[in-house]
């Protein structure tokens, strides 16, 4: 990899270069999940024998919508409790909300973090009649994929920020770290498998985020809605990549009621 190559891969894909405010935003998260508090204490629901294999259910709604939330952090980083405000928007939508701890990268490998993901999918969607998948960043690859793979498909997928075509990431500061394989860029890029997609897909990128991320997000959306599969593509405006996910902090916001908007059958 050419010191030129990585440097504009990293341009592109490396939050800690292309955001402002970065490093932030980690605490802000955490401080707007000390705010959902008032929506209760979750249940924990175990998954396998790792601690990270499990899924918090929290009744912010009615039992039979099902609100699941993968996070993001580059397959590498966060937990599900860093996002716990994401239960402001399954309020909003009147939906039980679902958020989705996984083991992490490099210490597991991307088939186990998409098998944990997709397996906690299918758990939630064992409790409810009408569930969406929301997913942020990595989480937005992870929320395609499970879609893309559990035996019953979602009433939607929403993918925020996502990634879909892993090849670019091998050539960025992320491959030092997760090290990703041939063999995963094959089996783990959604937007070659997007014929494969069977409920609606929405596609959401921050109007201040880089040029990949609106590409690839773009590109997934001309597939799918090229191929007949119902797809919207919006760019949450003055949004970036950290701050775009934080819109679901809030019942009011716009990226919150339109995903609340889809738990209406007539949508």
């Amino acid at each position: 990899m050419s010191s030129d190559s990585l440097a504009f891969w990293n341009s592109q894909l490396q939050s800690a270069i292309t955001v402002p405010d970065y490093e932030s935003w980690p605490e802000r998260y955490r401080a707007l999940s000390q705010e959902a508090a008032r929506f209760g204490a979750p249940e924990r629901i175990a998954l396998g024998e790792d601690d990270m294999q499990a899924l918090w259910r929290l009744p912010t709604g009615r039992p039979s919508h099902g609100f699941i939330f993968i996070h993001g952090g580059y397959w590498r980083a966060f937990t599900a409790a860093d996002f716990a405000f994401v239960a402001a928007a399954a309020h909003t939508a009147d939906a039980t909300f679902y958020n989705v701890d996984y083991r992490l990268m490099p210490g597991s490998r991307m088939a186990d973090v998409v098998a944990d993901t997709t397996n906690a999918v299918v758990r939630a969607m064992e409790d409810v009649e009408h569930a969406i998948i929301v997913g942020h960043s990595a989480g937005g690859h992870l929320a395609a994929e499970a879609a893309l793979r559990v035996p019953q498909a979602p009433a939607a997928c929403v993918a925020i920020s996502g990634l879909f075509e892993l090849a670019p990431l091998v050539q960025s500061f992320i491959q030092e770290e997760i090290a990703l394989t041939e063999e995963e860029v094959t089996q783990f890029s959604p937007q070659d498998r997007a014929a494969e997609f069977r409920c609606p897909v929405h596609l959401v990128t921050g109007g201040d985020e880089t040029v990949e991320f609106k590409r690839q997000s773009a590109r997934l959306y001309d597939t799918i809605a090229g191929l007949g599969i119902r797809a919207t593509l919006h760019f949450e405006p003055g949004c970036t990549h950290t701050a775009v996910v934080a819109e679901l902090a809030s019942e009011k916001s716009a990226l919150t009621r339109r995903v609340a908007a889809l738990f209406d059958p007539s949508t």
